[in-house]
């Protein structure tokens, strides 16, 4: 059967990758985006492959009009439209909940008004917060740690009701902070942000009680591997973590000296991020045969040569 793919949020970091990927699926008849453009990422809709048909809607999510026109004959609905800039979420929170939370349920009562097929909904491991040991999805002592995290929390609670009350084959996708290339990239997340400082000549600014704190990374990559497994190999209402590995501050710096030697690092008293050490198991995921493969290095590297014409001595 040939597929209509729905992408909310189709035009950020990860959208942006994934609608060029999917264009080589066999299975795939259109992939249609709905996006308000409000990050103005205009570039991820250049160059898109000529095989499959592309519809654009520049709309939101709360709008019931053009909702219902994007998710009208989609078999699947993949939901990446959210406020993900967690440090800014802080001082944002209430529009951050009714973009989180409220603008999923509008689009899972949609879906389900649809009889779409299935629907994968992308959370964050930052819901677990600071945790001892190794954490998997049987974790619940969670302490979402910013506003960001918070309504993803609650949002998933949404996505999996979708299922018991309403037989929606949901997903959820708790995935790692995302690094590796793709047109509609963005620099707010750690990976990313010390790239852009390093390639511009700038310090990178760490917690001084942070530099072997570990985190759970993804790879760009391994993250479009996981919306295709789990559309086809998820369980119905079942959560998954998503994470390439768990990494630690000082991993990162140092893969980034393999690149740029004379990076600066400047240790400070006060956290500047979320610098809460947590590690997050994949083996859930693992066990039902996705099989994780970006290198950090690689992905790393992809991206600094992006500024290789900056020269900022």
């Amino acid at each position: 059967m040939m597929k209509k793919v729905l992408i909310t949020g189709g035009l950020g970091h990860i959208g942006s990758k994934l609608i060029q990927e999917y264009a080589k699926r066999e299975d795939i008849k259109e992939i249609c985006i709905l996006d308000n453009l409000s990050t103005q990422r205009y570039c991820s809709l250049f160059n898109l492959p000529e095989n499959k048909r592309y519809t654009f809607i520049e709309g939101d999510i709360f709008n019931e009009k053009e909702l219902e026109q994007a998710i009208q004959g989609a078999d699947i609905v993949i939901h990446l439209a959210a406020i993900t800039d967690a440090p800014s979420t802080i001082s944002n929170s209430k529009e951050t909940f009714r973009i989180n939370l409220e603008g999923t349920k509008k689009v899972i009562q949609a879906a389900v008004k649809a009889k779409v097929k299935k629907f994968l909904f992308p959370s964050t491991t930052s819901v677990y917060g600071e945790a001892e040991g190794l954490v998997d999805e049987n974790y619940d002592d969670y302490k979402p740690s910013s506003p960001y995290a918070e309504s993803k929390l609650a949002a998933e609670k949404e996505v999996q009701n979708a299922w018991n009350e309403y037989g929606l084959n949901t997903n959820v996708l708790r995935l790692g902070t995302i690094y590796g290339t793709s047109i509609g990239m963005r620099f707010h997340t750690a990976v990313n942000k010390f790239i852009y400082l390093a390639c511009m000549k700038k310090p990178l600014t760490v917690w001084e009680n942070a530099l072997d704190q570990k985190r759970p990374y993804l790879g760009l990559n391994d993250c479009i591997r996981a919306f295709d497994f789990i559309e086809i190999n998820g369980e119905p209402g079942e959560v998954y973590n998503i994470l390439t590995t768990n990494y630690t501050v000082r991993d990162i710096i140092n893969t980034i000296k393999e690149f740029i030697p004379g990076v600066s690092v400047q240790l400070t008293k006060s956290p500047i991020l979320n610098q809460k050490s947590y590690q997050v198991s994949n083996q859930k995921i693992i066990n039902k045969g996705l099989v994780f493969k970006d290198n950090l290095s690689e992905e790393m590297g992809e991206t600094i040569y992006l500024f290789k014409s900056i020269e900022n001595d």
